[in-house]
C-alpha cells in the first residue's frame, strides 16, 4: 500500500472512530434520528482487466462527472493504485443517507455495474461508513 493511500485511510479512520467514541451512548431514538443527518462515505477498491483499464478509466470518469452533480454528493474521487495493475480506488462522499440512496437509485449507476461484470476479474472491496459532522465541536 502506497504512502499516500496509507495516510488517506488513516485520515478517514481517525475521523470515523473520533466521531464514532466522542462523547456519551445517545438513545436509540436520538441514534436512529442521527443515523439519517450523518455523513456517508463509500470506500471501494476495485479490480479491473489491465486489457479493460482504458474503457474502464473513461466510464468511471463519466460516472464521476454526473455522480458530483448530484443533490447529496458532496465529493467523489477515484485514483489509479500506482504499484497494482489495474487496481483502483473510488471514494465517494454524501451529505446523509438520503444522498447515497439518491446515487444508488440512477439509471447510469446501474449502466455502469452491468459494465463491470465485463471489466473486473474479481469482485470489489467496498467499504460502508458514516461520519457524525459536528462530534468534534
Amino acid at each position: 500500500m502506497n504512502r499516500i493511500n496509507m495516510l488517506g485511510m488513516l485520515f478517514v479512520w481517525i475521523l470515523l472512530s473520533t466521531a464514532a467514541f466522542s462523547g456519551p451512548i445517545p438513545s436509540q431514538k436520538s441514534s436512529a434520528k442521527k443515523n439519517q443527518t450523518m455523513e456517508k462515505f463509500v470506500i471501494a477498491k476495485l479490480f479491473i482487466k489491465t486489457s479493460a483499464t482504458a474503457d474502464f478509466h473513461h466510464a468511471l470518469e463519466a460516472l464521476a462527472v454526473v455522480t458530483r452533480k448530484e443533490p447529496g454528493c458532496i465529493s467523489y474521487t477515484w485514483y489509479a493504485e500506482p504499484l497494482e495493475a489495474g487496481v483502483f480506488m473510488l471514494i465517494e462522499h454524501y451529505r446523509d443517507k438520503a444522498g447515497l440512496q439518491h446515487h444508488f437509485r440512477q439509471t447510469y449507476l446501474a449502466d455502469f455495474i452491468k459494465k463491470m461484470d465485463t471489466w473486473k476479474i474479481k469482485d470489489p472491496e467496498v467499504h460502508f461508513l458514516s461520519a457524525e459532522p459536528d462530534a468534534l465541536k
